[in-house]
């Protein structure tokens, strides 16, 4: 599968983001409010949006500071087996 890449730039420090993509309260601050789950690497969350519809997110990877790592395990059928890394910098 081919790897697509995005940069965003963020007026946040990467702890800050790392908090953002690695607790459900800070998930549910901008992706969807309907989050549930275990935040830990193995651990998996799901994520609900408005028409009932959703993905679950296992978390394989957790780097304080510089790295979250998930891979879908359900939802969409083109989503499942997708590994979405978050890499942080300033």
């Amino acid at each position: 599968m081919a790897d697509i890449r995005h940069r965003v730039g963020v007026g946040a420090s990467p702890d800050a983001v790392y908090q953002a993509l690695s607790t459900p309260d800070g998930l549910s601050g901008w992706w969807t409010r309907d989050v549930k789950g275990d935040p830990a690497v193995g651990g998996q969350l799901r994520f609900t949006f408005g028409d009932g519809g959703g993905t679950t997110m296992e978390v394989t990877e957790l780097v304080p500071g510089q790295r979250v790592g998930w891979r879908c395990v359900g939802g969409p059928g083109e989503w499942v087996g997708t590994d979405l890394t978050f890499e942080l910098a300033r």
